[in-house]
């Protein structure tokens, strides 16, 4: 008995090393919330790495329930789940999780577009001898627009976000009724956006409730216009047609 005190833990020791170990990345704790995954979804994915890394590349359903101890209707919902979203893709070869790893170096790509950005504006007001306008709110306003547009932002999507506050000046609150408009006129595009908010700056409007109040007059103005005239066909008398649709709902219903 003695010797065997002394035996079984040193074999205990040996497999534990050589059995190894799953190695999960830090990154995908880091942009769960950015991935919209729920925990199930992290510990389908931690148990996959795990399968993947012993060698196993077609795990089975009652497979994944014993690794993490989980009723299999929920293992097959959080992997269609996430093949709906892109992040797996699931054939008769396997489960393969590329799509998870791209989204993550998307995201990993925007924050360090996010560092070269504030980079390069420290260095521009350094030139210009003026305080460089700090941006607080920019993590809100890209979280608000993946939860509108149902996806993780791409870098050059995040680098207009942050040129529209930091280089335009544009404030939270006009650049999320601008994303608010796009929405609701089901137009969900960076191009339709900016160009609501450029006309807002040719107008010199800079809140929200300027905005309304520009709206709340150009509404009175064709209305007496056209009870002066009811031939009158209601048009914009801005000189750029494009943007007639882009701050009240159209007066010719």
């Amino acid at each position: 008995m003695e010797d065997g005190g002394r035996f079984l833990p040193a074999l205990f020791s040996k497999d534990f090393f050589t059995a190894g170990f799953t190695s999960v990345p830090n990154l995908l704790f880091k942009y769960s919330r950015r991935l919209h995954l729920e925990s199930i979804d992290i510990l389908v994915i931690i148990a996959l790495l795990y399968f993947q890394q012993t060698g196993k590349k077609e795990p089975a359903l009652n497979e994944f329930a014993m690794v993490i101890n989980t009723a299999e209707e929920k293992i097959q919902a959080s992997l269609e789940r996430m093949r709906f979203k892109g992040l797996l893709n699931i054939s008769d070869n396997g489960m393969d999780p590329t799509g998870l790893f791209e989204k993550i170096m998307d995201l990993w790509a925007i924050e360090k577009m996010q560092a070269l950005q504030e980079g390069y504006n420290e260095v521009a007001a350094s030139k210009k001898a003026t305080e460089r306008v700090e941006t607080p709110y920019l993590d809100s306003l890209i979280y608000a627009f993946e939860q509108e547009f149902g996806r993780a932002l791409t870098p050059i999507e995040f680098d207009q976000i942050s040129h529209w506050s930091s280089i335009e000046g544009y404030s939270e609150e006009l650049i999320l009724e601008a994303l608010k408009r796009a929405v609701l006129q089901g137009v969900c595009n960076f191009k339709y956006i900016d160009r609501i908010l450029s006309h807002w700056a040719k107008q010199n409007l800079r809140t929200v409730r300027e905005v309304k109040q520009y709206e709340e007059k150009y509404i009175s103005q064709r209305q007496l216009k056209r009870g002066r005239n009811p031939q009158v066909s209601v048009r914009w008398e801005e000189k750029e047609e494009k943007y007639k649709d882009l701050y009240v709902n159209r007066l010719d219903d």
